[in-house]
């Protein structure tokens, strides 16, 4: 017991360093080649200790034979995207950063594959290939084996699929590079396919669906469910997890061949960060060369409109209820108006911060539930940092959410309505003021620095700028947010942000009596937390005249067919 005691707390370490690990998305075509020739017999052309059919001749270098390797960081230790041609055939383009000092590096194989190349009835074709890919195990080792051969290392293989995106990663001690390398690039390019694992991991992707999703996790039920509600009949619109039904159907032979035709050559863009050695960016993208050289066209993704219908209710017994609210809109990091929403999106509910007014007036002020945030891009809920959780998500489409999360059922409506009512007051009769935004602006300052502190996040926001063709994102973020005023602010929130458009999600039970109160504006009280007394303390007139003034607010259903009701079983199915 005490030895396995001992494994749990050393998997759990392993666990907690792969968090800061790369999750990173597809690649342009036009990367970066960076380090000199490597002088080992690899880069010679023979043996190594690596996989023999991953010991490919690099194609291209940067400089010749005999080149000295300039110091790490200096100008010619790497080529952004912008600098470097676009790759020869078959040559698989690299984005590499300076080489740091420091000990841990960090490979990342971004594909531009993602849930939008799921085919019509088969929803989560891409994730259970990537999730069989990087834990069924490789031709040179089974499932077990793959674990026992990480484990000493304290690193795991990542495989983050997205919308557009799919990264396989992994950040290592550069003492066990060699180790390591063979195996990342043998789960790209020589899986295993094992018969049992793909039965085992295809159920584990069911139950993920059917018991965590559905049972176990009403927050992010509802902004997936929200996120099938906006882009419904556009490529986003299919849960990337995939549906119940279309999961079960999924045979293994079905995932290998669309393996083969998405995770190619043509798709790949390979990242390097960290205090790697002279000619490791060259040395993988050899080595995974003879991939499949094309696959088909990308999936186009077409702008989407705000389309309805209004409320989506889902039905599931419970003590609390989970909203999430939006719209898709246009919004991209080169958009002109990026910095001053990202200014009044912090003002008006930065996530888990208290200096948003969603949170100040409805937790803080009320005591409606933990906390209430809203987000200018799509935000992805997983593990305790957010920052590294939205790496490897970059999309062409974007949305506009208020994510406000679970509360008393008989708080829900007037939460709601809370919502909806600072939203709209934000917009004319209350403004962002100066000092607001003066503070925002100092939060901002300090917090967009804890974006990048790694080596892994660095990488994961160079691939993704490549991939959307921004280089320098974050730099550019943060001194764009300096130069904006309140009147900046202020006409990009009133010009962007359009109350009427948006979309709700609620998951709880009830929702035939909740129906009606949103279909005739019925007044919504706000209960508060009584005493041990039973008694609720007096609050202040000002905040009762508030609480009157939200109860004012429409909800804005337009009729029966603007509010939806849906039981529990039926989402994802």
């Amino acid at each position: 017991m005490r030895r396995a005691a001992l494994a749990l707390v050393a998997a759990a370490l392993a666990c907690s360093h792969a968090e800061d690990r790369v999750k990173t998305a597809s690649g342009s075509q036009a990367s970066g080649s960076t380090e000199a020739a490597p002088q080992d017999p690899a880069a010679a052309g023979g043996k190594s200790e690596r996989s023999g059919a991953l010991t490919a001749k690099p194609r291209s270098k940067v400089g010749g034979e005999g080149t000295e390797h300039p110091p790490p960081g200096s100008p010619a230790d790497v080529r952004t995207a912008a600098e470097t041609p676009v790759a020869a055939p078959n040559e698989v383009p690299v984005l590499a950063l300076p080489a740091s000092q420091k000990p841990m590096v960090t490979v990342a194989l971004r594909f531009t594959t993602g849930a939008v190349d799921d085919p019509k009835g088969q929803a989560g074709i891409t994730s259970l290939a990537a999730r069989v890919m990087s834990e069924g195990g490789t031709q040179s080792l089974d499932a077990r084996s793959l674990l026992l051969a990480l484990f000493p290392m304290a690193t795991s293989i990542d495989a983050r699929v997205d919308k557009e995106l799919t990264t396989f990663s992994a950040t290592v001690h550069r003492d066990n590079l060699e180790k390591l390398l063979p195996i990342l690039l043998d789960v790209v390019a020589h899986p295993r396919w094992d018969p049992r694992e793909f039965a085992r991991l295809r159920d584990a992707a069911v139950i993920d669906v059917e018991k965590r999703l559905r049972q176990g996790d009403d927050e992010n039920l509802g902004k997936e469910a929200l996120g099938e509600l906006l882009y419904r009949g556009h490529p986003y619109g299919r849960l990337t997890e995939g549906h119940v039904a279309d999961l079960k159907a999924l045979t293994l032979e079905d995932v290998k061949a669309h393996a083969a035709k998405v995770f190619t050559a043509d798709r790949l863009t390979v990242g390097i960060a960290g205090g790697y050695p002279q000619g490791l960016p060259e040395r993988v993208a050899a080595a995974l060369a003879g991939l499949p050289t094309a696959g088909p066209d990308h999936a186009a993704i077409p702008q989407q409109q705000p389309h309805g219908p209004r409320y989506l209710l889902i039905e599931k017994q419970g003590d609390a209820t989970a909203i999430s609210c939006g719209f898709p809109w246009q919004l991209s990091h080169k958009d002109p108006d990026w910095a001053a929403l990202s200014v009044a999106r912090s003002a008006f509910g930065e996530h888990r911060q208290f200096n948003g007014r969603l949170m100040q007036r409805l937790r803080e002020q009320r005591g409606l539930n933990y906390g209430d945030y809203a987000y200018i891009e799509h935000f992805q809920q997983q593990g305790g940092n957010a920052a590294t959780a939205q790496l490897g998500r970059a999309r062409h489409q974007q949305d506009f959410t208020v994510w406000l999360r679970p509360m008393q059922n008989e708080n829900r409506l007037f939460a709601l309505r809370a919502a909806l009512h600072e939203l709209s007051r934000s917009l004319d009769a209350d403004p962002f003021a100066d000092d607001e935004v003066r503070q925002t602006k100092g939060f901002l300052d300090g917090y967009l620095l804890l974006f990048d502190q790694t080596d892994a996040r660095k990488l994961g926001y160079a691939l993704d700028g490549d991939f959307l063709g921004q280089q320098d994102f974050l730099q550019k973020w943060r001194a764009a947010v300096r130069e904006v005023s309140a009147a900046d602010v202020n006409a990009a929130w009133k010009k962007w942000v359009k109350p009427d458009a948006l979309e709700c999600v609620l998951v709880g039970p009830g929702m035939d009596e909740a129906k009606r109160a949103l279909l005739s504006d019925a007044e919504t009280p706000m209960h508060y937390q009584k005493d041990a007394q039973g008694n609720v303390p007096e609050k202040p007139a000002a905040l009762l005249e508030a609480d009157r003034a939200v109860n004012r607010t429409p909800f804005g259903a337009r009729g029966d067919q603007d509010v939806v009701i849906v039981p529990i079983e039926k989402i994802f199915e």
